[in-house]
This record gives structure tokens, C-alpha cells and sequence, in this order.
């Protein structure tokens, strides 16, 4: 019997492995896993992000940094620049560098809200408690890497930051220049219970040979009392005004304006002026000197306005002028207006002010005001006017014909903002506010921006009505009031001039 043949089979003993691993391989091993491997661990490294974001970071942001804020000590070099209000008189703009490369800087504020700084990072072992915002004029396509804030107290020089973040302001219209904010944190070191505020801030510029020394700095201004503006703001109602330019010459209309906004619970006027006839700045003065207006020089050149910067550097001004009104100067609501623009409530026997504190609520952060035109080729009407007025020709009083229909928000409007909840401005509306807070569109039935324009025309002109509503309101106290200054400002004459477009102020009929 032939014996039967015998494979030869080699075998070879199996090692044990753990749990994990073959856990692990079978993973991998299959093929359906393999194939989706890659969007799975997308999706775990999304929920982790979005885990931290949810949960970390939101504790970082709403225990964290407030925990920080308030339990440091805050000290100021200087204690004593902070006695009284900042009257703006130092303020003017600075060259940075060689003025022949035109960069400049006008001021800075602290600001102590921690929404604009808790992205920004801190080095191991500090936090940060608040920032400095300086507002500049930049070329629109600077090296924002290469700015640096520059710090110091006392007049020594303490340390160098680069900066946190370097924008410009809405508006700019891609011209060579605009208008620009810096921010740079300041931040504590957590093992110390003290921190100290620098007194002033100046920017360099590691890309230009001649700006990267700090040699133009600015004071930083602080609030006067609660600096981390915990409590609410002790003031109510202030009013910006965009630079005055090219001799600006309505003497009659200024007092007017201030005498309209102070009947509607405004307390302080804040005006930039780089050119005024000296009627203008004889009015300015006066008013001033009561306390009612600060009046900040304006004064720059070495721009094509409207080629190179948009003209007269408006929105510096009307940003500094927010945080102005808001850090320096301690109020809840601020108006962006022009000299011929007046914000009218519409109810009976209501101030801009008492509706203002009717409609708000803590989630807005601006009210704004659908515009109507008053234009000089409306015949005026003299028939209201007192016969003991010197000075006949008030817009309020003799213009009562405007556009029927006014046009929509954010088109030509004008605005009331609230300073603590805005971060940035612009011309007809807010640009950028804090978090959870929106506008507050004034419907026509509650109120409206009445623009008293001379010289052009806009949409609609042919359409209009009748409306003596500002008139039937605060006509006799209006009249009375201005008559009354006029005759402080120009005792000689007891007459403001009206200004260019207009050659008498008296016997008008």
C-alpha cells in the first residue's frame, strides 16, 4: 500500500495583543472606516473646537477676564491730569515721523470693555483688562504688523506693544489715506494685585525709518471717576458736529442749532473746526466759555480731500468725538449731526432727550432718524415772525416746506448713538457695535432728522408739504433765546450774520 503523501505546513503562534490595539485595527481594517477615517476625525477635532469655543472660552471670557477687571488696582501715574474734565484744548494733530509722509495722530482713549480685547492674545501668566484706542490717519494700505504702541508715564518711557489691531473706518472708498483706529491691550501680570495706566501713547512704524522712534505722543484719556464704567453714565445727552471747513460763516444758524439742541436736554456740544469766519468764532467762543462747547482745532493740510482722504478727515472726528463724549466726558447718548440737521420728535411736547429715554432699551445701540429736506428754493414764510426779532431769518421759524417723503434708514439719516454699546461710528449710521445690541429705526410717525440744506438739491425735491410742527413747538422760546445771545455775542449790532448766502439779518418780511 503506497503511504500518503503529507503537506508540510509551517505555523506560527498568534501574539497576544491588547484591547486597544485590536480595537484600533479593526478600525482600520475596515474598509468603510478607512474610507471615512479622514471626515470623522474632522468632525471630532470640529466638535472639540467648538467645545472650546461654547465652553473654555466663553468661562475665559464671561469669568475669566471680568474676575480679573475687578479684583486688580488700577493706579495712574499721574493723578492729577485726571482732576476736572479734559477741555480738549491740548488736542491737535501730530505728525508721526517726517510730516512730508503724512502720517498723523489726533488722540487716544482706554477703553475698559473687555468685548474688544478677549480675542486678543496675552502672553502666559497676564490677562488683559482693557485697551487703548488711538485714533490716526494712515495710508489705507499700511503693514499693520509693523505699527507698535509706544507707552509711558511720566515722561519715561515704559514699554512697546505692537499692536493688536489696525483698521480703517468705514467709508474710506479704497483712497490712499483714511481714517484708522489702533487698539493695543493693556494687560497685568496675574501674581501682582496692581497694575499701572500708562499716561500717554505714540505709534511707530518699523517700515519707515523715520517712524520707528515714538517721538509724537498723545495724553490718554480716562474717565474721570468710573474708570471701568461700572456704574451708569452720569451724564445724558451730547452732540457732535462734523468739522466746520472752508470758512464756514452761518454765525445765525450755529446759535440757533445750540439753542434747538439745549431746549431738547443736550448738555454739551462738541465742534471741530479747521476754518470759521471769526463771527463763527466769535459764537464758538462764547458758548464755550459758558461751559456748553468744546471746540477742538481741526487744523491739517497735505491731503487731496476726497481723492486722497475723505474730506476734512470727518470720520476721526466723528469717532473721537463718540469716544469723547462717552470716555471723557461721561455720557449715555450722542448725536451725530451737521449744523443744518435737527432731530425732531414728533410727539406733542417731547424733547429729543425724554424720547430718547421712552424707546430705550439696554439691547440698542443707536436711534436712527429718516431724513426730510427743508431746501432754500422753498419759498420761506415771514409771516410768524415777532416783531421785536432782531434776528429774522431762523430755519426752524421761516422754513416750513420740506420733501413729503423722507428717505430710507440709513440713506442720508442721522443718528443718536449710545457710547458704551458702539465701536465704531460712521456718517448716517453705526458701523460696528458690541455684541447682542441693534439699531433702533425711529418709524416717521415717532420722529424725523429735518435737514434745513442751502445750495443743493436731492431726490425728490418736487414732491413736498406743508409742515409747521418745529415751528408750533418752540417758536416763541426759539425767538426768544437766540435774540437773547445774539445780543450777548454782537452787543454793537444785537445781530448774528447769517453768512455768505444771506446779506441781512433784520427786516426781512
Amino acid at each position: 500500500m503506497r503511504p500518503k503523501m503529507v503537506r508540510e505546513i509551517s505555523y506560527v503562534s498568534i501574539k497576544s495583543r491588547s484591547k486597544p490595539v485590536i480595537f484600533v485595527h479593526s478600525l482600520v481594517s475596515n474598509r468603510f472606516t478607512r474610507k471615512y477615517g479622514v471626515l470623522s476625525l474632522i468632525l471630532l477635532t470640529a466638535l472639540g473646537l467648538l467645545y472650546y469655543r461654547r465652553v473654555l472660552f466663553q468661562k475665559y471670557i464671561h469669568q475669566t477676564l471680568p474676575l480679573y477687571q475687578r479684583s486688580v488696582s488700577l493706579t495712574f501715574g499721574n493723578e492729577s491730569w485726571l482732576q476736572g474734565e479734559d477741555t480738549g484744548e491740548r488736542d491737535h494733530w501730530l505728525p508721526i515721523g517726517e510730516p512730508n509722509k503724512r502720517f498723523k495722530i489726533y488722540s487716544a482713549y482706554f477703553d475698559p470693555r473687555l468685548e474688544v480685547v478677549e480675542s486678543f492674545p496675552t502672553p502666559d501668566g497676564f490677562l488683559p483688562f482693557g485697551s487703548v484706542r488711538i485714533f490716526a490717519i494712515l495710508p489705507f494700505h499700511v503693514q499693520k504688523g509693523d505699527i507698535f504702541c509706544n507707552f509711558r508715564s511720566d515722561n519715561t518711557y515704559v514699554a512697546q506693544h505692537q499692536a493688536d489691531r489696525v483698521e480703517a473706518v468705514h467709508e474710506h472708498w479704497n483712497m490712499e489715506f483714511a481714517a484708522s483706529y489702533v487698539i493695543c491691550k493693556l494687560a497685568g501680570n496675574i501674581t501682582k494685585r496692581e497694575a499701572r495706566l500708562p499716561d500717554e501713547v505714540a505709534l511707530s512704524y518699523l517700515s519707515e525709518p523715520s517712524m520707528r522712534e515714538a517721538t509724537s505722543f498723545v495724553r490718554i484719556k480716562y474717565p474721570t471717576t468710573d474708570r471701568l464704567l461700572r456704574s451708569a453714565p452720569t451724564r445724558s445727552l451730547a452732540v457732535c458736529v462734523g468739522p466746520l471747513h472752508h470758512d464756514f460763516a452761518h454765525a445765525l444758524r450755529v446759535v440757533e442749532f445750540f439753542e434747538y439742541y439745549q431746549m431738547n436736554g443736550a448738555e454739551r456740544f462738541y465742534v471741530y473746526n479747521k476754518s470759521a469766519t471769526p463771527e463763527v468764532d466769535t459764537v464758538l467762543r462764547h458758548y464755550q466759555a459758558a461751559g456748553l462747547v468744546q471746540v477742538l482745532d481741526w487744523h491739517f493740510e497735505g491731503y487731496k480731500f476726497e481723492s486722497e482722504l475723505r474730506y476734512e478727515g470727518i470720520f476721526v472726528a466723528l469717532n473721537d468725538c463718540f469716544y469723547r463724549a462717552t470716555i471723557a466726558g461721561g455720557f449715555k447718548y450722542t448725536a451725530i449731526v451737521d449744523f443744518d440737521e435737527l432731530l425732531f420728535p414728533t410727539s406733542d411736547n417731547e424733547t429729543l432727550l425724554e424720547y430718547l429715554q421712552t424707546k430705550d432699551r439696554y439691547d440698542v445701540h443707536s436711534f436712527n432718524f429718516q431724513g426730510v429736506f427743508f431746501y432754500d428754493i422753498y419759498s420761506p414764510d415771514f409771516s410768524k415772525v415777532p416783531p421785536w426779532a432782531n434776528n429774522t431769518y431762523l430755519y426752524t421759524q421761516v422754513r416750513n416746506v420740506r420733501t413729503k417723503n423722507p428717505l430710507l434708514h440709513h440713506n442720508r439719516s442721522k443718528y443718536v448713538l449710545k457710547g458704551r454699546n458702539v465701536l465704531e461710528a460712521g456718517n448716517h449710521f453705526v458701523w460696528k457695535a458690541v455684541r447682542d445690541t441693534h439699531e433702533y429705526a425711529v418709524p416717521e410717525n415717532e420722529g424725523l432728522l429735518m435737514h434745513y440744506r442751502d445750495g443743493s438739491l436731492g431726490y425728490d425735491f418736487e414732491n413736498v408739504v406743508l409742515d409747521n410742527r418745529v415751528r408750533e413747538r418752540f417758536g416763541d422760546a426759539i425767538w426768544r433765546r437766540v435774540n437773547a445771545q445774539c445780543a450777548l455775542i454782537f452787543p454793537e449790532t444785537t445781530m448774528c450774520p447769517l453768512g455768505e448766502h444771506y446779506t441781512r439779518t433784520a427786516s426781512v418780511r
